[in-house]
């Protein structure tokens, strides 16, 4: 009789035990996608849904990702919700030529289960700052690099470390800016699964116990389900313009199209287009850290280049434009990480469009302005003409067979 009771009693502490180490698992599970850059907008949704899918007790979350990058801030902001969730959060870098590039590389060393699909990459995680191109005190600067560069190795080594991934690997990919295939990553421990699609993923984590942040998870997804958590409305449009290169564009946009407007009052279409950019990019500065600093130069930069038109500078205020309009672009966006900054491609690509239209459009039109009038009594000023009768102080001449 004793010995029962001690084998009931035994069993009941094993199964509370069992109860308190591994979380009771759901038949369904959260699906979210990051594409594109990491910017707030998209930080704040997969925040958002990952507490919900902890609140509405999925099984794990599992989100689709293919990003060059984006803004540390936001990227670090992803990666304390996944360390912060009950359930496990699976990074999937998919479809297809997807990247999981900068901050992308970063959120899929914290993730719970790191899998990437075939012809994908990981790395490039290198820090940049393109202040320090332009600062006259190289020497401090460099120290300030140095600085960010060590804190954004110790910072991705504490995830590599908390995952149990390839330490040395990760730290070249910050250092050294590295990157790695799928297949490669797979070898080297960076990642933990390739899969070819969702239905693959799903069948090879299957049983798979995961440790989340107080708790462990077994996995069961053989006869689990979808339920897709998505943007609104709101956000999708807030994430479209939430990109520095859409910020960019949008900008130059306003500054042309009221400019113009400003200059040729009555066009209406370029001073509507022009507004309409406005208030976009006004939208987009709520969301971007945008430096002012940088606004100013490429402001200064489009009036040197309307200045070469009315003064001789022989290319000297072209060439300040120019270089004005270089410092302007590349420190716009103020973020250590690629893919939160603009391409230099298209900075080129925007400064030689800008050149074209400056020179042949508002050329002509202050040459229009400028020129000297063919048509009524401005017409005839400076006019030879013929007396068709003597006469004294006023009196009536024709000019071009007119009276």
């Amino acid at each position: 009789m004793v010995k029962n009771m001690k084998v009931r009693l035994l069993t009941i502490i094993l199964i509370i035990i069992s109860l308190t180490t591994t979380a009771f698992a759901s038949d369904k599970y959260a699906l979210i996608e990051l594409k594109g850059s990491v910017n707030p907008v998209i930080a704040d949704y997969i925040v958002n849904s990952i507490k919900k899918a902890n609140q509405d007790n999925m099984q794990f979350v599992l989100m689709i990702m293919d990003t060059p990058g984006g803004l540390l801030n936001s990227m670090r902001d992803i990666i304390k919700a996944i360390l912060d969730s009950e359930i496990p959060v699976i990074v999937y870098t998919y479809p297809k030529g997807a990247q999981a590039a900068s901050a992308g590389g970063f959120i899929m060393i914290a993730a719970h289960i790191a899998a990437m699909s075939p012809g994908t990459e990981i790395g490039a995680m290198h820090p940049v700052s393109p202040f320090l191109n332009f600062s006259p005190d190289q020497k401090q600067d460099g120290i300030m690099e140095k600085k960010v560069l060590n804190d954004t190795v110790a910072y991705a080594k504490s995830l590599a470390e908390l995952r149990k991934r390839n330490i040395t690997w990760v730290e070249k990919a910050v250092r050294e800016a590295i990157s790695s295939t799928n297949n490669e990553a797979l070898k080297l421990g960076v990642i933990d699964i390739v899969a070819n699609d969702i239905d693959d993923l799903l069948s090879k984590i299957d049983g798979k116990k995961i440790k989340t942040k107080d708790t462990y998870v077994v996995l069961k997804t053989k006869h689990i389900h979808q339920q897709q958590y998505t943007m609104d409305w709101k956000e999708k449009i807030l994430n479209y313009f939430a990109d520095p290169q859409m910020v960019f564009f949008l900008f130059l946009i306003a500054v042309v199209g009221i400019g113009f407007e400003l200059k040729n009052p009555g066009m209406i279409v370029p001073g509507v287009i022009g507004a309409i950019a406005l208030f976009l990019f006004l939208l987009a500065v709520k969301v971007l850290p945008i430096n002012f600093a940088g606004l100013t130069f490429i402001i200064l930069a489009i009036i040197l280049f309307i200045l070469e038109l009315k003064f001789t500078s022989y290319g000297l205020l072209t060439l300040a434009g120019i270089i004005s309009f270089v410092i302007g672009s590349m420190i716009l966006f103020d973020s250590p990480l690629p893919g939160g900054q603009i391409p230099l491609t298209s900075i080129i690509t925007v400064l030689v469009v800008l050149l074209l239209f400056i020179f042949i459009v508002v050329r002509a039109v202050i040459k229009v302005h400028t020129q000297k009038a063919v048509t009524g009594i401005e017409g005839m000023i400076g006019e030879k003409g013929v007396a068709t009768r003597d006469f004294e102080g006023k009196g009536t001449i024709e000019v071009h067979g007119e009276l």
